[in-house]
């Protein structure tokens, strides 16, 4: 898990998720029995909201948990 800020916000990010759109998925904390997370969504804007693992599963293009290498989101840092 990372924590990733915008300047005024911090999240804890434990997940990547791109989409095959390129849509891309930062997880905040951890997909709950559900499959639903709060997540910070880069799309065609940015937005955090709930998302549901089942809606968006047959689009994943690629997921990890290895957040080492991850740039933040953009206009985001890494904390």
């Amino acid at each position: 898990m990372r924590k990733m800020t915008d300047g005024k916000t911090v999240v804890n990010i434990s997940e990547w998720v791109i989409l095959k759109n390129f849509w891309e998925y930062y997880v905040i904390d951890k997909w709950d029995e559900k499959n639903c997370s709060y997540c910070l969504v880069d799309g065609d804007f940015q937005e955090i909201g709930l998302v549901s693992l089942d809606e968006i599963k047959p689009y994943i293009s690629s997921r990890t948990r290895i957040l080492t290498d991850l740039q933040p989101a953009p206009g985001w840092n890494w904390v």
